[in-house]
């Protein structure tokens, strides 16, 4: 009896490490599930349940899509999303634009490369808030930004109090801070591109133009997908430089969509139609992440 029993614990003892051998790779991945499930699945269930009821001073109130339609008919938050959209535009070129160019120029052995790489790394470990303050110093009138422009103008110049202006303005201070981030990728992506692949194509006759079309850039086409994907969503996301610089004026003419948000919720209590907000401003991002990936053909 004693044989028998010692047996059958023994086959269970082999079942199941039998069971977790097969189902390892999954058990291993759930403390990052349990982290995405914390910092993601509950904020995101969270935000669908509120963006449900409708708050006011009275308490709140079940409308079910009342916030939805309330909002995607509202000329306001197209206002918003078509300033957020600009601002994207303009950051997120010059941002990509600016550091791609420098991280080919720091990959072909130029001096201080390390030392130029540190210092680029400064303005990444600032926080938005800190940037947006020593940005405000800037352009303060009469400040240094007024002078460097000086011999151009006939004065001091408005960069924050025109509504014409502003928006561009607070592009400077971002492509300041995330420009750095562009060039480090790019610039690991093109140090992993073999020197026998660069070596074969020189002895084929290609040319310098020729070898960046067919060799460097296919090895680095998912990083720049990659990059172009989280400044996209960066710059959606925007809300430290806009509060601190302008707040959305002057006239919301910097009224993100971020900004909206804030607004919404702890302007007027509303956090129904902030979360609907924020909810709408999820799902823009996954399909603009989804066309990227699409068009680039880049499996991440």
């Amino acid at each position: 009896m004693s044989h028998h029993s010692e047996a059958a614990v023994g086959g269970r003892y082999k079942r199941a490490l039998l069971w977790v051998e097969d189902h390892l790779r999954w058990i291993l991945t759930l403390p990052a599930l349990a982290v995405l499930a914390a910092f993601f699945v509950y904020p995101v269930g969270r935000a669908l349940v509120l963006s449900l009821y409708q708050f006011d001073a009275a308490g709140q109130q079940f409308v079910g899509l009342g916030n939805y339609v309330a909002i995607l008919t509202a000329g306001a938050f197209w206002q918003s999303l078509w300033i957020t959209a600009k601002f994207m535009f303009f950051a997120v070129s010059l941002e990509v634009g600016l550091g791609i160019a420098i991280a080919f120029v720091l990959n072909s052995q130029v001096r201080f490369r390390g030392l130029v790489q540190t210092i680029g790394l400064v303005p990444l470990v600032i926080s938005p808030t800190v940037v947006a303050l020593l940005w405000q110093l800037l352009y303060q009138n009469g400040g240094v930004l007024d002078s460097l422009v000086a011999p151009l103008t006939n004065g001091p110049v408005p960069w924050l109090s025109d509504p014409s202006i502003a928006l561009y303005a607070l592009v400077l201070p971002d492509v300041w801070q995330m420009t750095p981030l562009v060039t480090l990728i790019v610039l690991a992506g093109l140090q992993s591109v073999p020197d026998h692949v660069q070596e074969a194509a020189m002895m084929d006759g290609a040319g310098r133009m020729r070898r960046l079309v067919d060799v460097t850039l296919p090895y680095i086409k998912e990083l720049v997908v990659l990059v172009l994907i989280l400044r996209v969503i960066g710059t959606m996301r925007v809300f430290a430089k806009v509060f601190v610089l302008t707040r959305g004026g002057p006239a919301r003419s910097t009224e993100v969509i971020s900004m909206a948000m804030y607004r919404e919720a702890f302007s007027y209590g509303n956090y129904g139609r902030a979360s609907t907000m924020a909810l709408i401003l999820l799902l823009i991002a996954l399909a603009i992440t989804y066309a990227f990936a699409t068009v680039s053909e880049v499996e991440f």
